[in-house]
């Protein structure tokens, strides 16, 4: 066994400790006893031999009453009763001796963190933690330095159902920084424990310090760190969108106005365009067990002017006639519109070309977006087309839809498809004039069964004052080629 080593490494024995005694006093110990032993014997026989020339017996000493038993004058001791006597001191030192003897190697175990630490390794190894615990935290208040065996002590503690006072080693353990070359381990014991208890928020709390890449990435999940910025805040000289990403599943609550967000604020869906002007962006990540993170906080001045807003022409009004919807732009813009009251962007309608003015009301937005990006201001048109004719657009539809159904190619005046269980629908898109006539041109559109709405590229042409059915091709904006519509 090596020096120092209290108990056997395979069997878990402890080695035996024994005094150690003079041989050569106890030699001499043994004579003298052996002299005195042969003394008493002569001695003994010379007081019988004595004894017998006299006459006296074993009766002669018995006493008449009990006071002769006690004389007045002093009784010497005879040599026999100094053996005992010598033996029993013996006896009593040697009794000492090995109490002291014993008393000393208690303490020394005790007071041994070796000897403490083997007992402990002893005890787990058959599962017996209980008074491993015990036998490891003494030899900790015997050296508390050792950190490997205090870490040792917080396995222990979590075999034998202590988990608190697990978790508070494990937490000084941490306390102790990156001397400690285990801490990862440490990190994934403690974290380990609160997500089976479904402590969450300790848990991100614990994250939120830790600063092991492994660590951090195994347990991404419950963390919620703060939001990433695309971009940082600065001064920009052109359009810049901002995307936001929290580090696992979740979402990203955002302010554009400096307020802090909650979870009533702006959801990030889409990327935040930042045209001319200042901002400032605050943004919080909740992951998907409510956990939320600090709040990260950019600003941003975007630095640029805004190209001008594109002109219109003809200005919003009521027409009688048909006409066309023109916008004139500055050289590198482009210009971009809706339909639906909505602002425009890059992912609207674009304008190339003029448009027709829709038949009824319409309304347009149109905006015009620099190379930069930067857009200008929303130009806003309502438009009324409508003409007093002979045929208004309602008997006009009724005249194309009853000779579509004497042609053929519808089954009933509805609508009906043959062959189909969709139905046709018709309506007046514009209003294009030729030879001094207006005619309503209209669009045919196929619904199914799903109610989806599909193009069936069919365009009719019918005169507002003689109902007359034409095929119109359209070749331009505003332009079409009429043929006269003929039943098969």
């Amino acid at each position: 066994m090596e020096e120092g080593k209290l108990l056997c490494e395979n069997c878990g024995y402890e080695v035996k400790i024994v005094p150690d005694f003079d041989i050569e006093l106890e030699d001499r110990l043994k004579e003298s006893i052996s002299s005195m032993m042969e003394d008493m014997a002569e001695e003994n026989m010379a007081d019988r031999a004595s004894d017998q020339e006299t006459g006296h017996g074993f009766e002669d000493d018995i006493k008449e009453s009990i006071s002769d038993y006690f004389p007045d004058r002093s009784i010497r001791l005879s040599k026999m009763k100094k053996i005992v006597l010598a033996v029993m001191l013996f006896i009593i030192a040697a009794g000492g001796i090995a109490a002291l003897t014993v008393h000393m190697v208690n303490d020394y175990r005790y007071n041994s963190f070796d000897y403490q630490y083997d007992k402990a390794v002893v005890c787990a190894a058959h599962n017996n933690y209980s008074e491993a615990v015990t036998y490891l935290e003494r030899a900790l208040a015997i050296d508390s330095e050792d950190l490997n065996v205090r870490f040792l002590l917080a396995k222990y503690y979590e075999k034998n159902g202590q988990q608190q006072s697990t978790i508070s080693l494990l937490e000084e353990l941490l306390n102790v920084g990156a001397a400690y070359e285990k801490r990862d381990e440490v990190y994934d014991m403690l974290l380990g424990i609160y997500e089976s208890r479904e402590e969450y928020m300790k848990l991100s709390d614990v994250l939120d310090e830790c600063d092991v890449p492994r660590i951090v990435s195994k347990y991404n999940k419950y963390a919620a760190l703060k939001p990433e910025f695309n971009k940082q805040g600065g001064v920009y000289d052109e359009l810049i969108s901002i995307s936001l990403k929290g580090n696992t599943q979740g979402f990203v609550y955002y302010t554009l106005d400096g307020t802090t967000p909650t979870e009533y604020s702006q959801v990030y869906e889409t990327p935040i365009l930042l045209e001319s002007g200042e901002y400032t962006i605050k943004a919080m990540f909740v992951n998907m067990y409510g956990i939320r993170s600090e709040i990260e906080t950019q600003r941003y001045y975007i630095n640029l002017s805004a190209p001008d807003a594109p002109v219109v022409r003809p200005e919003s009004g009521t027409y009688a006639e048909p006409a066309l919807i023109e916008v004139h732009r500055d050289y590198g813009t482009k210009v971009y519109y809706t339909t639906d009251g909505s602002v425009p962007n890059k992912s609207s309608l674009r304008y190339t070309d003029p448009i027709e003015m829709p038949y009824g009301i319409s309304n347009f937005s149109f905006i015009a977006i620099d190379e930069d990006g930067l857009g200008s201001g929303v130009v806003n048109r309502t438009y009324h087309l409508e003409i007093q004719a002979n045929f208004d657009t309602e008997l006009a539809l009724q005249v194309l839809r009853n000779n579509l159904w004497a042609s053929g190619k519808l089954s009933s005046v509805e609508g009906n498809v043959p062959n189909k269980l969709g139905v046709n629908q018709y309506k007046v898109r514009t209003l294009y004039e030729k030879d001094g006539a207006i005619y309503y041109i209209v669009y045919e559109a196929y619904m199914d069964t799903t109610g989806e709405v599909h193009d069936t590229n069919d365009i009719y042409a019918i005169d507002s004052d003689t109902a007359d059915l034409y095929r119109a091709y359209k070749i331009d904006e505003g332009k079409y080629d009429l043929e006269p519509f003929e039943e098969p």
